[in-house]
């Protein structure tokens, strides 16, 4: 069962949080803006979340990451805009200060109207003070401001990536794969729509898990994701989707560059043999490959790759299809 959809708005639990602090006089640290914004939502460890509940967790941190960037892009702004207008208001001061001291001259001899003058010129002066005063003050404290957003991007960055990890292979994990794939297809739509996805999964897991043990079954997995990571360039994504499945993420890549990744891919695993207890340990891996369509999103992208590794795993080990 799916979780209920949030009554809050992660946006908003973050401008309540921050207003919060506010009220109460609290400067926006790390750690004061933690504390309020827990109090908002309560995130529990991810030890003891369903996955339904990770996915949400993610999603907060997701979106209150974004929020943060469109927070820390306007403080920029308005720290340009402030430092501008205490410029110009010194400015004005100064020349605002001369044509005093002129007229006062002028005036020497006119007692009555000098005095009404220079009260007016006073009054002016010291209401242009205090504002160039508080301009003054509110350019510390929205740069104070900043630098608390800064920090709280790099938390909020870190979370992410933790909750994005497979523990096991330190391979991505389908916790943010949704705003990856969204990532990509937008960035292959805009350029030259070449983007490819690879599902590949380990031939005959079950038996090696029964063979030699589950723990040996782990270390197979971190194997082949090492061999994945050999092959793969930086910017290549690689996922684990399943127990034994690995999603890859080709960005810039026809079904020539994927097919070539996979047969690449493939002769490092033979070359690069699992050996447990000086034996060998045979690892082959069924494989589909489908190439993004116009207009096509990203669930539909890795769908047509999942059905194209159903055929290669129902035609015998080893087998590599091209999505139609």
């Amino acid at each position: 069962m799916t979780s209920p959809t949030p009554s809050v708005n992660p946006v908003e639990i973050a401008r309540i949080a921050l207003k919060r602090l506010a009220e109460r006089g609290l400067p926006p640290t790390p750690e004061n803006y933690a504390q309020f914004y827990n109090a908002i939502v309560t995130v529990k460890s991810p030890g003891t979340k369903t996955n339904d509940e990770l996915q949400h967790a993610w999603q907060v941190l997701c979106k209150l990451d974004d929020a943060l960037a469109e927070v820390n892009d306007t403080t920029v702004q308005l720290l340009e805009s402030l430092h501008e207008s205490g410029e110009n208001m010194a400015a004005s001061l100064g020349q605002l200060q001369h044509v005093r001291h002129a007229r006062l001259t002028r005036l020497l001899n006119e007692e009555e109207m000098h005095k009404d003058v220079e009260a007016l010129l006073e009054d002016i002066i010291s209401s242009t003070h205090n504002l160039h005063a508080s301009v003054s003050s509110s350019h510390e404290d929205i740069s104070a401001i900043r630098e608390s957003v800064k920090h709280i991007e790099e938390d909020l960055a870190f979370n992410r990536k933790m909750m994005e990890q497979d523990p096991l292979t330190g391979t991505l994990n389908r916790q943010g794969l949704d705003h990856l794939l969204s990532r990509e297809v937008k960035r292959a739509h805009r350029s030259d729509g070449k983007l490819c996805a690879v599902l590949f999964d380990l031939d005959d897991f079950k038996q090696i898990n029964d063979r030699f043990g589950h723990l040996v079954g782990d270390q197979v997995l971190v194997h082949v994701a090492n061999l994945a990571r050999a092959v793969l360039r930086e910017t290549d994504l690689l996922i684990r989707y399943g127990g034994e499945e690995f999603l890859v993420l080709l960005p810039e890549t026809d079904l020539p560059g994927a097919s070539f990744m996979v047969d690449r891919m493939r002769l490092v695993a033979s070359k690069s043999a699992f050996m447990h207890h000086n034996q060998r340990v045979e690892i082959s891996f069924s494989t589909g490959i489908a190439k993004l369509n116009p207009d096509e999103n990203g669930r539909a992208l890795v769908l047509r790759a999942d059905e194209a590794l159903y055929r290669a795993k129902h035609t015998g080990r080893g087998r590599v299809e091209i999505a139609e």
